[in-house]
């Protein structure tokens, strides 16, 4: 019985490692994949602020043309001028060329608002491939180290599964299963130390008669409280 209580404290100590082994992987991997994350959440913002520049470029493009046909048109307007003889026709031209002129600042009011929002864009271009940037070199370096410390603790990992298995086999399925289902449900600790007549995986006081028996290492016993394996310290 003892050996079986050796067994099991050996069990659980190799558990509790590949356990600790595991949740350091998966940090190595969320961190990794926060990388990627990032990167790709900057790169949506970039592409959707390249589509609005497309968009404002094509409308500052339109408006330049529409700029050309307005100036166009008042060159067209004003060549009448010395062909006008009456005043009535004079002030007609005028007032034609006037309407035309502000068509054109009209337009040239527009295309630097464009040319202004186009600008502000830019900005959150360069500040967005910067960041990127700043993503993808941060990456490459702590990548290539979570990369290597992913191959080493695998190596790690593997090896203690192996001992693991070797462990586990010595011992009764039975038992075996028990100790399972105790180390999910208890948060990786299905043994637990009895002490000066308590269970110090819950604390609580056990009968006088159980932690007697305890003591004989005869028998698996486990706490009427928690439920856990108990066993002592050799000589206590």
């Amino acid at each position: 019985m003892r050996n079986t209580m050796s067994l099991l404290k050996d069990l659980q100590e190799i558990d509790q490692e590949i356990s600790s082994i595991e949740g350091t992987r998966k940090g190595y991997r969320d961190e990794l994949n926060t990388f990627e994350t990032d990167a790709s959440r900057v790169q949506e913002m970039l592409d959707q602020l390249n589509d609005e520049v497309a968009l404002l470029q094509q409308s500052e493009a339109e408006l330049q043309q529409g700029l050309l046909k307005e100036r166009d048109n008042v060159t067209r307007v004003e060549a009448r001028l010395p062909e006008i003889q009456t005043q009535k026709e004079y002030v007609a031209v005028l007032k034609e060329i006037d309407i035309a002129k502000k068509a054109n600042k009209d337009v040239e009011e527009q295309m630097q608002a464009k040319q202004q929002e186009v600008a502000v864009l830019e900005e959150d271009l360069q500040e967005k491939n910067d960041e990127l940037a700043a993503i993808q070199e941060k990456s490459e370096a702590r990548g290539a180290e979570l990369q290597k410390l992913l191959v080493e603790s695998e190596a790690v990992l593997l090896k203690r599964t192996q001992t693991r298995e070797s462990v586990a086999a010595e011992l009764p399925v039975s038992l075996l299963r028990k100790y399972h289902t105790l180390f999910k449900r208890r948060g990786g600790l299905a043994l637990a130390l009895a002490s000066n007549g308590a269970c110090l995986g819950c604390h609580m006081q056990l009968p006088p008669q159980q932690y007697n028996r305890l003591l004989k290492v005869a028998e698996i016993q486990t706490c009427p409280h928690c439920n856990r394996i108990l066993y002592v310290d050799d000589g206590k």
